[in-house]
Order: C-alpha cells, then structure tokens, then sequence
C-alpha cells in the first residue's frame, strides 16, 4: 500500500471514531480531508479488511445502513493516533 493510500486509511478510520452512521454521513463530518470518491473507496476496504462493520439501517423500512468501527477497527486508530502525537512531540 503506497504512503498515500495508508494516510487515507486514518483519515477515514478517525472519522468513525465520532460514531455511526451511514458513509455520506461520516464523510460530511469532515468533507475538506479526503474526496468523497476515496472516502468512499477506503471505506470498502476497510469494511472488507474488518475494520468497519455495517449495522441496522436507521429505522423501519429505511435502506441506508449504518457503519461503525469494529474493536478491532477501533483498537487500530487509536494505537496509530498515539504513534502519531508522540511522533508530533519530538
């Protein structure tokens, strides 16, 4: 995976971290960081590597389900983000 590609991965990961909900929803919390075609793309591997997981949809009879990070997904971005302050640190 390319530099850019593995940043990208955080960026979305960390925008998770808010909570769930459905992917135009998580992007819309932060749209200036990454392109809504990445988000969307990042997003995919992510739910295929297990890191993000699908929940119900929102209510009754609505299709749009919601994403949120798995534990594992969750465990990952807050590990990275501690590298990174103390990286930001010396």
């Amino acid at each position: 995976m390319r530099k850019k590609s593995k940043q990208s991965k955080w960026i979305v990961m960390e925008m998770f971290l808010a909570g769930p909900g459905t992917r135009k929803e998580v992007w819309q919390r932060n749209p200036e960081a990454i392109q809504w075609e990445t988000f969307k793309r990042v997003s995919a591997g992510l739910l295929s590597n297990g890191l993000i997981e699908t929940v119900q949809p929102m209510n009754v009879g609505h299709s749009v389900a919601r994403s949120r990070l798995t534990l594992k997904g969750r465990r990952a971005v807050e590990g990275w983000r501690i590298v990174r302050e103390r990286g930001e640190k010396q």
